[in-house]
């Protein structure tokens, strides 16, 4: 993209800061920097909408209150409407860029031909309009971030700004909506939050020396795990406890990775002290050893428990694995923790294991703390409490099925241990290949489909969510974990195309001839998959995992963007039926449209951010003077 993509000629030569906009030339009379309209406007507009959620939740209620009033302006009389958006855009025309203005223009079409399609009366109409001016200010609060209007009412010349800022607040979403930072995509991003950190200070190694004497003098057994709850420590090393538990370093990691909207606090109920035991074959000690997920509340969207493991002694033996970090399971991301280091990582979502090989220098047992805390938005602690009490309560009540069965003697308590085994197996399945996130979208899909005995709820919801998926990690790439991003995409992708090929079945017959379009062009597009290898048709390459590669290998080389286009083409040979057209025509022709923006995006995205993200980023300083 060149960089009069978001900013055209009137304004190229600004730059805008989050705090400051500085621009080459020119200068006011005064000497000082001239600032357009629109860039003002924009650094003001996202300095309260820093927030991903935020914007997405602008992205649904300004379309949402638009409606309401053209449906109104439609009662009246359509021409009514249709006057009103070609004057809006007109004046648009001479305030904002043009591809601003051509998003714009595109979004307002698509309401009025919405307002136009709906049979909706005068209440209906203003509710659509309240509900989303609401739902605006609602938007604000759970997101923590003061409106705009808030930072001018009262001011001199309030009326002006008012005025201003409603008429460009729709190009201003989008705006925002472009942006690597506050795109509503970053939602879907798969962002590693494994948080890895060390605790260097004097203080933290005393206290952590405390703990190791406490445990010494405990003389726990080597032929199992030992464990002990924070409260049950000695006065000296309970304290010493207390104070890692409140470390400002853990504290900090965790909220820079959420940002200043979230709130980050200790959940002391459910922190222990752990020496780690050998492999056992049958016994819930064997659980370390395998792939497992600590918790079970992963359907809790925005908001996060962490489990922080801080070693307390040397440690030449055991290794800590994060498989769904990586691009191969089998070679997982890997930490073996001495002395002060602390991983941080989520208690109901991330799968970790452990693995040992003795060594002959380790002199004593690896002595580990495991340290809980909750991160949740700043406006909605009761829903950070009711996360807390769910996992803590959970993982009492593990622990002592735990202790039942990590040195099983009897047939009960053998049969409990397989158990254990067994579930963890099954969860570690669930977390691998589908997320129970991901269950439950498609589930809540399946239920409001079957409320509203309308197929189409669930097909549609499960059509696209995978191209999104894409899209965003294609986009961000920074941090990405790239396990958990190709099990997203891949379970989405796999719905989505189960409900093609049903949808297909039923009419092929009717037109043989679409049968070979279909099953060429698909076929094309798996063995482009082969050719390429998983890994590089997930953006391993873009995304860092793997280093840049040229393939040669037919299609690739022949047929520009041969998965695309073998996609692309089976798609289109689906549409050779013409009952599949009447009755899901729309639903392939935006699979046809999806996967023409993915293929746009990958041929003109050159680098991570747009170039609207450029235009506004921070810079260094401006120009010297000469």
């Amino acid at each position: 993209m060149s960089t009069d993509t978001w900013v055209d000629e009137r304004i190229a030569g600004y730059r805008m800061t989050h705090d400051r906009p500085y621009c080459d030339s020119p200068t006011d009379h005064r000497g000082k920097t001239a600032v357009s309209p629109w860039v003002r406007l924009c650094r003001e507009f996202i300095r309260c909408h820093r927030r991903p959620i935020n914007v997405a939740l602008h992205a649904v209620t300004t379309p949402l209150a638009l409606l309401g009033l053209c449906c109104l302006a439609n009662l009246v009389n359509p021409l009514l409407m249709l006057g009103a958006v070609v004057g809006y855009l007109g004046i648009l025309a001479t305030l904002v860029p043009r591809w601003v203005w051509l998003a714009t223009a595109i979004v307002l079409s698509l309401i009025g031909i919405a307002s136009l399609s709906l049979p909706v009366g005068w209440i209906p109409s203003v509710a659509m309009f309240a509900a989303g001016y609401t739902a605006q200010e609602a938007a604000h609060w759970m997101a923590g971030e003061p409106t705009l209007q808030s930072t001018y009412i009262g001011q001199r010349g309030n009326i002006t700004r008012l005025v201003e800022h409603t008429i460009l607040l729709l190009p201003l979403i989008l705006m925002a909506c472009s942006r690597t930072r506050q795109s509503p995509l970053r939602l879907l991003v798969s962002r590693s939050a494994v948080l890895p950190t060390k605790l260097s200070d004097c203080g933290s190694r005393a206290d952590l020396h405390s703990i190791c004497d406490w445990v010494r003098r405990e003389h726990p057994t080597l032929r199992q795990s030992t464990h002990w709850w924070q409260h049950e420590l000695g006065d000296d090393a309970g304290a010493a406890y207390d104070r890692l538990s409140h470390h400002d370093s853990l504290l900090s990691m965790i909220g820079r990775f959420h940002g200043s909207g979230y709130t980050v606090r200790p959940v002391l109920g459910m922190n222990e002290l752990y020496v780690t035991g050998p492999p056992k074959t049958a016994s819930s000690d064997t659980v370390f050893y395998m792939p497992h997920v600590d918790g079970p509340w992963a359907v809790f969207p925005g908001v996060r428990l962490y489990r922080c493991m801080l070693a307390a002694s040397p440690n030449t033996e055991v290794t800590t694995h994060f498989p769904m970090l990586g691009p191969d399971y089998r070679q997982p991301v890997s930490y073996q923790m001495q002395t002060g280091d602390a991983v941080a990582f989520d208690f109901n979502r991330e799968l970790h294991y452990i693995t040992r090989q003795p060594a002959p220098q380790q002199t004593q047992p690896r002595i580990n703390l495991k340290l809980h805390f909750v991160a949740y938005p700043k406006q909605l602690p009761w829903y950070g409490r009711w996360l807390d009490s769910l996992t803590t309560h959970y993982d009492i009540r593990a622990r002592q099925l735990f202790l039942q069965t990590i040195n099983p003697n009897s047939g009960w308590q053998k049969m409990k241990a397989c158990w254990v085994l067994g579930w963890t197996k099954i969860f570690e399945w669930i977390a691998r290949f589908a997320g129970w996130t991901n269950l439950a979208y498609v589930a809540t899909l399946a239920i409001a489909s079957l409320v509203a005995q309308n197929t189409w709820i669930f097909v549609i919801g499960c059509s696209f969510v995978h191209y999104w998926i894409y899209a965003a990690t294609f986009r961000h790439r920074q941090s990405i974990a790239f396990g958990e991003f190709a099990r997203n995409a891949v379970f989405f992708k796999t719905i989505a195309m189960s409900i093609l090929a049903v949808i297909y079945a039923r009419y092929a017959l009717e037109t043989p001839v679409s049968i070979p379009v279909v099953v060429g062009g698909f076929t094309l597009a798996t063995y482009s998959t082969w050719v390429l290898g998983f890994r590089r048709s997930y953006f391993s390459a873009e995304l860092g995992f793997d280093a840049p590669r040229a393939i040669s290998r037919f299609p690739y080389g022949t047929l520009p963007h041969p998965m695309i286009l073998g996609a692309m083409a089976g798609l289109a040979g689906m549409l050779l039926c013409p009952t599949l057209r009447e009755t899901a025509g729309f639903l392939v022709l935006g699979h046809l449209a999806a996967y023409t923006a993915i293929l746009l995006q990958e041929s003109l995205t050159a680098s991570t951010k747009s170039q609207f993200d450029r235009t506004i980023a921070p810079q260094a300083s401006p120009p010297a003077a000469k």
